[in-house]
């Protein structure tokens, strides 16, 4: 792309980097020059929005030819290619996306001359988000005030809801077969925690076996497994990971989880240090996967292994599965919280938690992370709203579908709403029940 092109970007570090490696003109623009107006929507659930800097919005306004909104990949940065999105429509000016998966001069350089058009999908998660937000809060407000507690943002409020998850007792089933283990899933593939003890599972199991090519360890979840062992603060570790990313040693690290919103894995680009030096190296494997369903209930086994080497368990063919409740004991590690997580197929997000932290909501200690009372006075408005930790689970997963169908953002957002706005729990559609090939001996 020629010099002529002009950049746009959220963050001076960022802003500094395309600077020093490409001649084009490049702004640096917060992202909150325009917000949400209230209600916040249109009939059609449209993000309706207001002006905040009347001069940032004529500026751009006033851009011609090609505008290239270079910024992290994925979610966390991508409120400004929305805002821009909606100020340049039906302008003069073209808008591209080049994601910055590191900011090493090749990297900058490779991004900007082959910047992509937007896509629908990522705007539309990104409107989807920003609606979500607005819906919740909305719902919340009020009682918050009341109490004289702070809103951080609806993700902070499942990350909360996971923190006092984990400081009450819980139980899993799993299925067990030779060495293998198949842990319970939900529709949506998250590990099932009961917080009561569960019926014993008897009866015949359908076994649906996949396999494909993978790596491992697995990089989706690379930042969990950087602060796995972790005693430092949060804040800390996430100043670490944002200085490497910025300084060119390292790619974007703060990747959403099992779902792509358009990220990569993480890479180490020159020598590593602080957490980045924990990062284990990935190997080409077999990823097998093997689901066992029995009506609504579903368990999951997931094994890697070399190119090569077969599956250590072959698939049964009769009754020679057992089934086991598992208890779980109150454990306010890091660790066991970073699990829960990805049980969700999550990755940490920093800034939901360090709101958590700075609001005095869950306090770290040297590898902890324990709730506060203001954290439960929180949680106590959310659940008489309607807003367990649970609905908000299903406001996730509903969001996710966006990624794969845009054309689906009208009813996820209808169906958000409702979930907000209705105390009753919204319909699921259960898995298909396929015809049993299995019984297990419990």
């Amino acid at each position: 792309m020629g010099s002529a092109a002009t950049i746009v970007t959220g963050r001076k570090q960022v802003a500094d980097a395309l600077r020093r490696c490409v001649p084009n003109p490049v702004l640096e623009v917060d992202s909150r020059f325009i917000d949400l107006a209230d209600p916040g929507c249109n009939e059609d659930l449209e993000p309706q929005f207001r002006i905040l800097n009347p001069e940032a919005q004529k500026a751009l306004r006033e851009l011609r030819g090609k505008v290239v909104c270079a910024i992290p990949p994925g979610l966390s940065e991508a409120n400004l290619l929305l805002h821009l999105a909606r100020t340049l429509q039906n302008g003069a000016a073209v808008l591209l996306y080049a994601p910055l998966h590191d900011l090493s001069p090749e990297g900058v350089t490779r991004a900007i001359s082959a910047p992509n058009s937007i896509s629908p999908w990522l705007l539309t998660s990104v409107a989807a988000r920003r609606m979500t937000e607005h819906f919740v809060q909305t719902q919340m407000i009020a009682a918050l005030r009341e109490r004289g507690l702070a809103w951080t943002g609806w993700q902070s409020l499942f990350h909360l809801h996971l923190a006092r998850a984990i400081s009450k007792p819980s139980w899993t089933r799993h299925l067990r077969f030779g060495t293998c283990i198949a842990v319970e899933i939900d529709p949506f593939g998250g590990t099932v925690y009961h917080c009561r003890y569960p019926r014993q599972v008897k009866g015949g199991f359908a076994v649906t076996h996949k396999e494909a090519p993978a790596e491992w360890p697995d990089r989706r979840f690379a930042v969990n497994r950087l602060l796995w062992n972790s005693k430092e603060r949060l804040e800390k570790c996430m100043e670490e990971l944002e200085l490497a990313y910025f300084s060119g040693a390292g790619s974007w690290p703060f990747n959403y989880g099992g779902v792509n919103y358009g990220e990569q894995p993480v890479r180490i680009l020159s020598r590593p240090t602080g957490l980045l030096q924990h990062l284990a190296p990935s190997r080409p494997s077999r990823k097998v996967v093997r689901i066992y369903q029995q009506d609504h209930l579903r368990f999951r086994s997931q094994s890697y292994y070399p190119e090569g080497q077969p599956a250590i368990n072959p698939l049964p063919a009769k009754a020679q599965i057992q089934v086991t409740i598992d208890p779980l004991l109150p454990d306010n590690t890091l660790q066991t919280f970073l699990g829960r997580l990805e049980g969700c197929q999550l990755n940490l997000d920093f800034a939901s938690i360090l709101q958590l932290i700075h609001c005095g909501y869950v306090r770290q200690g040297a590898g902890t992370i324990t709730i506060t009372p203001e954290g439960e006075d929180v949680l106590d408005c959310a659940e008489k709203a309607g807003l367990t930790g649970w609905r908000l689970y299903l406001i996730l997963r509903l969001l996710e579908n966006i990624q794969t169908d845009e054309s689906s953002y009208e009813t996820v957002l209808r169906q958000i709403q409702e979930t907000v706005q209705d105390k009753r729990a919204p319909f699921l559609p259960h898995p298909p029940v396929p015809k049993p090939m299995l019984r297990n001996c419990a």
